[in-house]
């Protein structure tokens, strides 16, 4: 039983709700986004799973923007409820079934990320003392709420989709942004001044006017920059590459001009969010290759009912519920007796569980595909071992942000987070590529082609296991208090 101060703050429950619909619109989207492109605009794999990559790879390069923004003017709450608005409205466009309003929803969703994504999380992080041993535990209960979102559209929007068409998946994604928009400004008052205006913002300097006009001017001006990426896709790799060395240098000015401990802390850091980049490449084949994989050469039969491609996004955010509460359970009992495992550590067997689930499923293709038709169980194997690597580096990824960066750099932080994650749609659309099967190939030729490329990326994941493990010990001295 949990002692009284081991408790969790009530206000992160309402942030758990708040981000469990929104992630219960963005996972209807991921759940049809690869298979619309393929079966509806008829786009081919390659096009497919370099339009997904544009658009994931987007859409974790704003929240740098958004969190600076969050950090300096209009306060994560304000940035919050910007974002849900938006991307209430990105969804809704998408329900009118053309290209142009696809991509203009997809745009609309890139620019408004920016404004939710990081922010959220950063509120979580302002509810707790930098000390508090229930941090961790909290942001572990807080991506549960993430994956509780995530759990029911696999089920559903495959069913709405068939049922009455593609629109009706869009409409489900945008109603539950609206419900989370609307849980958080009912339930807003919980946060009293967690994430408020920042002290300095023009907003309180009487230049409201000024400021939203050019805010908003702004807004619209990068929709459709991000709305003209799907026309020239090869200009996003540019964007990528201009936005990595933007980044790179803001993140060097801030550290160069902190205090020697807190500089320690964010190189940590940074190094940390550069081993996740290997992490999320793989985790990102969930909506490409393993998408199609399952649409392919996955047996359909599973215990009793016909598991179609979109039902098996179930399993990833089912093992997640499951385990989260018991991790962090774990986490504070194991903190109480000073026996916690440390970041780096967690961050590195995160790897290598991700790394063996890749492995386990290529090796379940090559030794009982039959006639190239594999059991669901070696699919749902993989996603409980590549699960359980996600539980030990996004959540205590969250935390790391909020604990390791100073107060006036969280949100800033918290955007190089999910940057780093757009960095790693990218290489994961590169990597999807490798796992692309031609037209005319037979099933056991795409067997063949899925089990090379899956053992490929299981084993170069292993050799990053191996680097974050070496670096165990030098990371632990970096974050260490003197």
């Amino acid at each position: 039983m949990l002692q009284p101060q081991d408790k969790q703050p009530k206000s992160l429950y309402l942030l758990f709700f708040t981000e469990a619909w929104e992630r219960f619109g963005f996972y209807t989207l991921q759940t049809i986004i690869v298979l619309y492109m393929s079966k509806q605009l008829l786009f081919s794999d390659d096009q497919s799973y370099q339009l997904y990559a544009i658009f994931s790879a987007l859409i974790y390069l704003t929240p740098v923007i958004g969190g600076y923004l969050a950090d300096r003017v209009l306060g994560y709450q304000r940035a919050v409820i910007i974002g849900g608005v938006m991307l209430t409205l990105g969804y809704g466009v998408m329900i009118i079934n053309t290209s142009a309003a696809f991509f203009a929803g997809l745009a609309i969703l890139i620019t408004a990320n920016g404004f939710f994504k990081a922010n959220v999380s950063s509120l979580v992080g302002t509810l707790y003392e930098r000390d508090d041993p229930r941090r961790q535990g909290g942001f572990t209960l807080f991506y549960m709420g993430i994956n509780i979102g995530s759990l029911f559209p696999p089920l559903i929007a495959g069913v709405l989709v068939h049922r009455y068409g593609w629109h009706s998946g869009f409409l489900m994604a945008s109603i539950g942004m609206l419900l989370g928009l609307v849980t958080f400004l009912v339930g807003r008052r919980m946060l009293a001044d967690h994430g408020s205006v920042p002290r300095g913002s023009p907003l309180l300097a009487g230049r409201r006017l000024l400021f939203y006009t050019l805010f908003y001017v702004a807004v619209l001006g990068f929709t459709y920059i991000f709305y003209l990426a799907f026309q020239h896709p090869q200009a996003v790799d540019f964007i990528l590459e201009f936005s990595g060395l933007a980044v790179a240098l803001v993140v060097g000015y801030f550290i160069f001009h902190e205090h020697a401990d807190k500089r320690r802390k964010l190189i940590a850091s940074v190094i940390l969010i550069i081993i996740s980049v290997g992490f999320w490449a793989l985790y990102n084949q969930t909506f490409t290759s393993l998408m199609l994989y399952a649409d392919r050469n996955m047996a359909k039969p599973f215990m009793g009912i016909q598991l179609t491609a979109e039902m098996t996004q179930f399993f990833n955010p089912f093992f997640i519920i499951v385990l989260s509460p018991l991790l962090s359970r774990l986490w504070l009992k194991l903190g109480r007796h000073g026996h916690d495992p440390s970041i780096p550590t967690k961050f590195a067997f995160g790897v290598l569980f991700m790394a063996a689930g890749f492995i386990f499923l290529s090796l379940g293709g090559q030794c009982c595909g039959s006639d190239g038709i594999v059991s669901p169980w070696w699919l749902v194997g993989s996603y409980f071992l590549q699960t359980v690597g996600e539980l030990l580096i996004s959540p205590i990824g969250l935390s790391m942000v909020t604990v390791l960066s100073p107060p006036k750099l969280v949100g800033m932080m918290m955007g190089v987070w999910f940057f780093a994650q757009a960095e790693s749609a990218a290489l994961a659309g590169f990597l999807a590529r490798f796992s692309a099967v031609p037209d005319a190939a037979n099933l056991s030729q795409a067997l063949g082609i899925y089990d090379s490329a899956f053992m490929n990326y299981g084993l170069l994941t292993l050799g990053l296991g191996v680097v974050a493990i070496a670096l165990i010990p030098f990371l632990k001295k970096m974050i260490a208090n003197e």
